[in-house]
């Protein structure tokens, strides 16, 4: 797989190292070759260079995608968050579904954000293809799908203009609440689980976990 990834990333012209590393380390968590990861990832570049800003290394850029469950746009979610660096796990990425290929990108030093989603003829001509038609939406999984035709989609966006793949909104400005991270841990008094003191609940005098309270979570 590693290698296959590395040949296919390699294939595509005018990545510098830094991108094709990234873009490298994308697919690879990813798991699989498609259109829809590269739409996040293009569109993720997108977005930064318009609010001028690098991809986040801690937690002080955040993006909230407008994708949603049981329809094709996971892959899109995966994209941003691997080229923006704006992750599920560190807390500065979230979801307002809405079923669409677009995410609003926050830096919430400044406050400036802007929305960045996928253009309709892109959409068109990603799910026209033998891709989509003839295999995913037939229940086919991704990597079973023939490398050529997967390799294809995933390439094709990188050959374009990025402001044919991705409409940018703004920038424009937000208030966002301020955040304090918790870095203090209570043991519950009934399972003894180590929770994060913001999410420990009090009950009858002792300290609970959301698992073990009577009042549900």
């Amino acid at each position: 797989m590693f290698e296959k990834n590395r040949k296919l990333i390699n294939s595509i012209e005018d990545l510098d190292e830094r991108e094709r590393e990234f873009l490298y380390s994308a697919i690879n968590i990813h798991g699989h070759a498609c259109g829809g990861m590269p739409m996040g990832y293009v569109a993720g570049l997108a977005a930064m260079k318009a609010l001028g800003i690098e991809r986040e290394r801690n937690m002080s850029t955040m993006a909230i995608v407008n994708s949603g469950d049981g329809h094709a746009a996971g892959c899109f979610v995966d994209g941003v968050q691997f080229s923006t660096g704006c992750t599920f796990g560190k807390g500065v990425m979230k979801k307002e579904p809405k079923g669409k290929w677009q995410f609003t990108l926050i830096d919430e030093k400044s406050g400036r954000a802007v929305r960045a989603a996928i253009r309709n003829e892109i959409l068109d001509a990603a799910f026209s293809a033998p891709f989509i038609t003839e295999y995913r939406a037939k229940g086919i999984d991704p990597t079973d799908v023939p490398e050529e035709l997967a390799s294809a989609g995933f390439r094709r966006l990188f050959g374009l203009d990025p402001s044919q793949v991705v409409r940018i909104d703004g920038p424009f400005t937000v208030e966002l609440p301020k955040k304090t991270p918790c870095f203090e841990r209570v043991t519950c008094s009934r399972c003894g689980a180590t929770v994060a003191e913001n999410y420990i609940l009090s009950e009858g005098g002792s300290s609970v976990c959301a698992d073990c309270t009577q009042y549900g979570s």
